[in-house]
């Protein structure tokens, strides 16, 4: 049949040229989300060990020689050995940490880690493993005998 003298043309086949179109999208889209919620757990994770990397350099050093008198005293060259020593090289669950740093002040340690992470989804789309960098911070604080901890200054870094 033709509508005002023009002939009909078939459709057939055209949602054939959508459909891969479409799954592409949503397999890249599917990556995305999952490497991005990996890259989520991944930095929270990180970030768990290097708060107990900054409370092991604390709680290592919170021996009772440390305390002159109503001061902590905190030798910094070890502190920040302690907390590297936590973190240094580690290499799990794809993340690989690439740097560790600390800063003392006063009686309180930050360690800064920087890592590495591979993204597995979107590698194994392209045929290569992408990386993303990510950071992850924690103070801990040597408490000071006689010092209520709620009016303590609170450090950052």
């Amino acid at each position: 049949m033709s509508r005002g003298g023009v002939p009909e043309q078939s459709e057939c086949g055209s949602v054939l040229m959508l459909v891969p179109a479409i799954a592409l999208v949503a397999v890249a889209l599917a990556a995305l989300v999952l490497d991005l919620d990996y890259l989520y757990v991944t930095k929270a994770e990180l970030a768990n060990r290097v708060e107990a990397a900054a409370t092991a350099a604390v709680d290592q050093l919170s021996l009772p020689g440390l305390y002159l008198g109503s001061t902590v005293e905190i030798d910094p060259a070890l502190a920040r050995a302690i907390a590297e020593r936590q973190l240094g090289g580690a290499s799990t669950h794809g993340y690989h940490v690439t740097g560790v740093s600390s800063v003392i002040q006063g009686n309180s340690i930050c360690v800064l880690a920087t890592a590495r992470v591979d993204l597995p989804a979107f590698g194994a789309l392209l045929g290569a493993t992408p990386a993303s960098l990510i950071q992850a911070r924690s103070i801990a604080t040597l408490p000071v005998p006689g010092q209520d901890p709620a009016t303590a200054p609170i450090p950052w870094c």
